[in-house]
């Protein structure tokens, strides 16, 4: 499944940065979700946004200027981008079990995915495009089982 190249070492840094920043800040906000109000988590804010550095997801975060939604309802409003990818392919295939899969089924699926991560892996024609994470793992492991 496609994957973000993260580099550990360099997010922990950056975490460990925007501790100190953050014990350094008085009044720090707590943030929730402006569509829901589920409470939000920097640190998670931080490991999404891997191009800004520490010293900027802190400042955005303390601006009053700036509001903040949930992974969840950050993806309903990007559901006219997700009806755009639908547009171009409507139906996948479970590389595993075969039963068709529209783009939304797959979005739920797969949270944690952008939206540009969404719309690449999706429209890549060689991708592997799963229903669930029960048959990604299925199909992966009996790849492996094949392989000896």
């Amino acid at each position: 499944m496609f994957e973000r190249k993260i580099n550990n070492a360099e997010l922990w840094l950056k975490i460990r940065k925007l501790r100190e920043l953050i014990n350094q800040t008085p009044n720090f906000k707590k943030r929730a979700c402006f569509e829901c109000g589920k409470d939000l988590n920097i640190y998670d804010f931080l490991s999404d946004n891997l191009e800004f550095t520490a010293g900027y997801v802190l400042d955005m975060w303390q601006n009053a200027l700036f509001e903040f939604f949930c992974c969840e309802c950050f993806k309903i409003l990007k559901k006219d981008e997700i009806m755009l990818i639908e547009k171009e392919i409507k139906t996948r295939y479970c590389s595993n079990c075969n039963i068709p899969i529209n783009i939304f089924k797959f979005s739920n699926e797969y949270r944690h995915l952008k939206i540009s991560e969404l719309k690449e892996y999706w429209l890549k024609p060689d991708s592997k495009i799963f229903c669930s994470r029960l048959c990604e793992k299925k199909f992966y492991s009996s790849k492996d089982k094949k392989k000896f």
